[in-house]
């Protein structure tokens, strides 16, 4: 990888809006013209033990992904996302070089110990592990520390900062990343996920290209922003600034034709992006599903919705089920 490296993710984190089922011509479409448009790492989906179904990257196994490969991947790493509730150290088959290079293992901050487990697995199957903590602003400094310290043993490829909810400035990230500097081993590389609540992702991911650094970096990226809620950083936009600031490396014209091609007419059909509501969960600092739940059954002003936001107790925040969303709100109505 270069210093700088693009992480192309809609296959994955973009399943949120199709349910994951997308085309096979898609799916081996996208990773083909991810490959040739050189983009650094492709992430092609999740792994978990549900039946799998045609046209779909939520895959069943590991060597299911590799039927959607191309022969030749120049330097792309392929990647796939395991949540540890979904994909258990049980289900891996030893890495062969004819599917994906490397997992993601995925976890929340109360899962932490389960998910040190699964990233030994990955490691022994001969994977290069990158480690996803979500929601890496609900760590105290104390706590990533210590958590930053039990990854490092594990010598992984990578570790990524997560802004689950979307508020993450560039101060947050640089906090976070100062950590992560200080105690991985020196050929770890640290990446950035985001989500576009406030608008924050291009931003943040214009100053990480500008980091005076020896370290590589990761940022992650979907087409059009594809994924739910606000969405993610825009592929074709850090792309582009990519080859603005640092030369021309990505062949952005690719990606705009992917868009084109397969991303618009998803987007009138089941649209995703910023609103003044994942807005409000940004400022609130909650979580975004209060929004899709909430919308989902009720027509809400965006005043009353910030209204509702402030009668949650603060604990349950980054806590959401739908019918602990729908009981606070029709509370909330009830005692208006």
């Amino acid at each position: 990888m270069d210093r700088f490296n693009l992480l192309e993710c809609t296959l994955r984190d973009g399943g949120y809006i199709t349910n994951w089922h997308f085309s096979e011509e898609m799916i081996k479409d996208v990773i083909q013209s991810c490959v040739d448009a050189n983009f650094d790492l492709i992430e092609v989906g999740y792994l978990n033990n549900k039946p799998y179904e045609a046209g779909s990257t939520q895959f069943n196994n590991i060597e299911q992904i590799g039927e959607f490969l191309p022969d030749n991947r120049k330097n792309a790493l392929v990647l796939a996302m395991a949540d540890i509730q979904q994909f258990l150290p049980e289900d891996l088959t030893p890495y062969t070089g004819k599917s994906i290079d490397g997992i993601r293992v995925v976890f929340y901050k109360h899962q932490v110990e389960e998910a040190l487990v699964m990233c030994e697995a990955v490691k022994n199957a001969g994977y290069k592990l990158f480690v996803q903590p979500m929601v890496t602003i609900d760590y105290s400094i104390d706590e990533y520390v210590e958590l930053a310290k039990r990854i490092s043993k594990l010598a992984p490829y990578g570790v990524a900062i997560v802004d689950s909810f979307g508020y993450m400035t560039k101060d947050d990230f640089q906090k976070y990343f100062r950590v992560l500097d200080n105690i991985l081993p020196a050929n770890a590389a640290i990446g950035f996920h985001s989500h576009n609540n406030m608008n924050l992702s291009f931003v943040v991911g214009q100053d990480i290209l500008e980091y005076s650094t020896a370290r590589e970096l990761i940022i992650d990226s979907s087409l059009y922003g594809m994924g739910r809620g606000a969405g993610n950083l825009q592929t074709e936009l850090i792309a582009n600034y990519y080859n603005i600031v640092l030369g021309h490396k990505y062949d952005v014209l690719k990606i705009m034709n992917l868009i084109s091609k397969y991303i618009i007419p998803i987007y009138k059909k089941s649209s995703w992006g910023y609103s003044p509501y994942f807005f409000i969960t940004g400022l609130y600092h909650c979580h975004p599903n209060y929004v899709t739940y909430l919308l989902q059954e009720y027509d809400v002003p965006v005043a009353e919705f910030r209204e509702y936001i402030e009668t949650i107790p603060k604990e349950m925040y980054t806590k959401c089920r739908k019918p602990y969303v729908i009981e606070m709100y029709e509370k909330f109505k009830a005692e208006k």
